[in-house]
């Protein structure tokens, strides 16, 4: 007679899973110890990217916590400390083993000087006012490149870091232009509700545009009407482009 072979019983289910469980509890306690070796302290912290700004200033605003774990270490707030500095368009952080943190920032680009209140504010296309953190020292090689622009009104500047998008827009359509075009650094802009804007270029010449409207269009009659009025800006009144089927040059 055969003898009768015994069938292996299967580890049921909960034993299964109670062994996955325990497994995986020892290789997560073996992780966390080994990424809680000193070796992993934060020793170093470089900033890639800063051109205008100084990196010694964002390593220190940052608020990077040396000698903290580089894994296990929340970045929550020095995030919150790099979003309060307005002349960083955007920014990454990087854990490099065996302690070092990378700081890789893009900042914004100046395109104009604005005068508020007496006090230069340097912004960039979107508006946002660079210079507005006094802990912090922008080194703009070509500053005097910028065009410089007043009348601007504070009432136009939201929260003390942007300037409203609407006349952001009037500054990167109208006057960038002006500045390429005329080589004009000196450019007063009178939004006047924007019903009623005008720019005045050098102390000199005044330029009527009226609503906020079709402004491409009346920028490039005024281009046209530029060679008419050459060597002649301070025999005219203004040139009135606000209506750009009927433009007008009015002599003093």
């Amino acid at each position: 007679m055969k003898a009768r072979t015994r069938k292996r019983r299967k580890p049921s289910p909960l034993l299964r899973s109670l062994l996955i469980a325990v497994l995986l509890i020892l290789a997560g306690a073996g992780i966390y110890y080994l990424l809680s070796l000193p070796i992993w302290k934060i020793q170093e912290v470089t900033v890639n990217g800063a051109k205008m700004l100084s990196a010694e200033d964002i390593r220190d605003l940052s608020g990077i916590p040396l000698g903290e774990n580089l894994f296990l270490t929340s970045f929550a707030r020095s995030r919150d400390n790099l979003r309060k500095i307005t002349a960083i368009k955007s920014f990454h952080f990087y854990r490099i083993p065996p302690a070092t943190v990378l700081i890789s920032i893009q900042e914004r680009e100046p395109i104009a000087v604005i005068v508020l209140k007496g006090k230069s504010a340097v912004v960039d296309a979107a508006g946002y006012i660079m210079n507005r953190n006094p802990n912090l020292q922008l080194n703009i090689p070509d500053m005097a490149e910028l065009p410089v622009i007043s009348g601007i009104d504070s009432r136009e500047v939201s929260g003390g870091e942007r300037i409203e998008p609407k006349v952001s827009e009037l500054i990167s359509e109208i006057i960038i232009e002006l500045a390429k075009l005329l080589g004009s650094r000196q450019i007063q802009l009178e939004t006047g509700g924007f019903e009623k804007i005008s720019i005045k270029l050098n102390d000199l010449l005044w330029i009527k545009i009226g609503r906020a409207e079709n402004v491409r269009e009346k920028m490039a009659v005024f281009k046209k009407l530029l060679p008419v009025i050459a060597d002649k800006w301070s025999q005219v009144d203004y040139v009135d482009v606000r209506y750009p089927d009927n433009p007008v040059v009015k002599y003093k």
